[in-house]
């Protein structure tokens, strides 16, 4: 059969982290089938994914705009796939073929993420509205739906009524243990023990809180310490600075913006500890990757991730800032508890593999193709 696979977000960190891993084992699996992935056009020469089954299918359209509707349908119609795999939410909703869809969390049906800017909300709202109609539809038709956690699948069943059975979940996993590190702390600013957070500065991921616990942690528990935010820069990193500049923490949270893979494997292993504050994931992969580090994790007791993290991390409540503030204190007070993190950590670790992942993608694959 030909199974196109929507690859557009290849290049992109999270879900083309999902789509890179999970179609690469893919490809070790299935000999017998044709893959079309489609990808953009400027990603094209920077993929590395070999195999005489794939074939590449470059496209000049990015998601969310009104050519994913129009010229996307075209493009894929003009395949005629057996089946195809959105990898995301999005999709042509006036796309008739057998289709599954991967929704990797509901944070948006539930945060709002509204940047500053005269029209910024009015947009916001719009978006907003056409994205609900679009997750409505696409839950609604696809003949499968993947999630990365039992909480994402609990949430798109109670919320969209839709029978469990329909649902499948493909855990991701940690997949930067095997990058080199090498990374100038000092150039970045970076001169103390560190607390690390790795990821974007949305509402949702419950930074200022984290920020305020921190400068408790520098006050009440007298913690000589700094607090790395690494991601790249945006609307919502400047707010936080423009926090941190009021607290007088300038000089004790550094922001280093986009780091390379290298980089962040350097700064995964001389961090302390890493510190989730999140009040909404669908699968939490830096808390993964830092335990691939050795490094122990803190984090928020929200959503999935307590069922991802096991007893491998220390868990708080994101919503109260004190809270954050007294565990993180009283894990790093202990040395003898960061060892057995660590160690939880890496057996944790175990239970999530891509190839897991693939041979459960690929088996719905082939039961939803044969049917009529």
């Amino acid at each position: 059969m030909k199974i196109l696979i929507d690859g557009r977000w290849i290049k992109q960190t999270g879900i083309g982290r999902y789509i890179s891993h999970m179609l690469e084992q893919i490809l070790l699996l299935d000999t017998k089938n044709d893959y079309v992935l489609l990808v953009r056009e400027k990603d094209v020469d920077s993929i590395t994914l070999k195999a005489d089954n794939l074939t590449l299918l470059p496209v000049d359209i990015d998601w969310y705009g009104l050519k994913e509707q129009t010229k996307l349908l075209k493009v894929i119609n003009a395949q005629k796939p057996d089946l195809v795999h959105f990898t995301n939410f999005n999709f042509p909703i006036r796309y008739k073929g057998k289709f599954v869809i991967t929704i990797h969390d509901l944070t948006l049906l539930h945060f709002k993420n509204v940047r500053k800017g005269m029209f910024s909300r009015p947009l916001y709202f719009a978006k907003d509205q056409v994205m609900r109609a679009v997750l409505h539809r696409g839950i609604n038709r696809a003949r499968a739906i993947f999630t990365p956690t039992e909480y994402v699948k609990e949430d798109v069943a109670s919320t969209y009524r839709i029978r469990r059975n329909k649902i499948i979940v493909t855990h991701e996993a940690a997949d930067l243990a095997y990058q080199r590190s090498r990374i100038d702390l000092e150039e970045k600013g970076i001169n103390k023990p560190f607390l690390l957070y790795v990821g974007n500065a949305y509402p949702h991921k419950n930074l200022e809180r984290l920020i305020i616990a921190f400068g408790e942690l520098v006050t009440k528990y007298l913690l000589d310490f700094q607090l790395v935010i690494a991601g790249k820069k945006d609307d919502f990193h400047v707010l936080l600075e423009e926090e941190v500049e009021k607290a007088g923490l300038q000089d004790r949270v550094v922001f280093t913006g986009y780091v390379k893979d290298v980089e962040l494997a350097g700064l995964y292993k001389s961090a302390t500890a890493y510190v989730f504050p999140s009040l909404s994931e669908g699968f939490g992969l830096p808390g993964l990757e830092a335990m691939s580090y050795g490094l122990p994790v803190i984090s928020s007791n929200a959503t999935c991730l307590p069922e991802i993290y096991g007893d491998a991390a220390k868990y708080f409540n994101p919503r109260s800032s004190h809270n954050i503030a007294k565990v993180i204190s009283q894990v790093l007070a202990d040395k003898s508890l960061l060892e057995k993190m660590t160690k939880k950590g890496y057996t944790q670790l175990k239970k999530y593999n891509w190839k897991k992942t693939a041979n459960t993608t690929l088996g719905v694959y082939e039961r939803i193709a044969q049917q009529r």
